[in-house]
């Protein structure tokens, strides 16, 4: 009897209510543990969690587009290609850091964006905005080149041989030659652009002490980055080699003086001279004029 009463006790004590199971406690906790574990490891971004990149690609192909010179000129250039690669991947770890920082998906990666659009904004939008300059003429510069006053009086004693050619010559041989004071233009040229757009003139003026200066008229250039001025011995030249630089340009519109110091240009005056605004960033030309 003692014996079978324990039977009964012990599997009285070891009995479960009805309609549960050892396992199915052990295989429901053992279950939402997994499922928790997962969902805390894993970013479940939605279908259109490449927004981001899409307003990107977007942007840089409008770009493209409208700057489409610039690219083809750049594309050349191993500054150019490696900025863009630097520039790209930058903007790739930034979004995709910020989104496994923030596990909001796109939105992390649009709030990623907020400091990319700040740096753009700060240290690249202002090279790209035009920029107005206005600066006057050397004193007493003609608006034009003075016309030659040599040729008529030499046409007008060739057509009248009657004419009494023993007053004439004298009359002419006596009087001295007018000294001309103040700037003169000794060159001029139309500027053109190279894989950009540009416009004006560019005069070449030897001031009263002799020295020579550039100066821009009605000009206009389409904006970028570190551009520079340089005078380059040669015809349609579109590299600085061997040239002298004159300076960061001044403005992407207006009237602009540039002085040239002594002895970048050959005395002699034969062999043309190119004034070229370069890129110095991304090392292409942007504009030249031959004088």
């Amino acid at each position: 009897m003692t014996t079978h009463s324990a039977r009964v006790q012990d599997q009285a004590g070891t009995s479960e209510p009805p309609g549960e199971s050892p396992g199915a406690d052990t295989h429901s906790r053992g279950g939402s543990g997994s499922r928790s574990g997962t969902g805390s490891t894993r970013i479940q971004w939605p279908g259109w969690g490449w927004l981001p990149y899409l307003l990107i690609a977007a942007f840089v192909g409008f770009w493209t587009l409208t700057h489409i010179g610039a690219v083809v000129s750049g594309a050349g250039s191993a500054k150019a290609v490696t900025f863009g690669i630097a520039a790209g991947l930058l903007t790739l770890g930034l979004l995709v850091g910020v989104a496994r920082l923030t596990r909001r998906g796109w939105a992390g990666q649009l709030a990623g964006l907020v400091p990319l659009v700040a740096a753009v904004t700060v240290a690249v939008l202002p090279s790209y905005l035009s920029t107005s300059v206005s600066e006057a003429a050397p004193e007493g510069l003609n608006a034009a080149a003075p016309p030659s006053s040599s040729t008529a009086p030499e046409a007008s004693t060739g057509s009248a041989p009657s004419a009494g050619p023993s007053s004439a010559p004298p009359a002419q041989s006596s009087a001295p030659a007018p000294e001309r004071s103040g700037p003169i233009e000794v060159g001029t040229a139309q500027f053109v652009g190279i894989d950009h757009e540009a416009a004006g003139v560019a005069r070449l003026i030897q001031l009263e002490d002799g020295s020579l200066l550039v100066r821009f008229e009605q000009f206009s250039v389409e904006s970028g980055p570190d551009y520079d001025v340089y005078v380059v011995v040669g015809a349609n030249v579109s590299v600085p080699d061997g040239g002298t630089l004159l300076g960061d340009l001044k403005g992407t519109v207006g009237d602009q003086n540039y002085e040239i110091p002594a002895g970048a240009v050959p005395g002699d005056g034969v062999e043309p001279l190119t004034v070229l605004i370069w890129c110095e960033v991304f090392a292409v030309p942007v504009a030249n004029a031959t004088l």
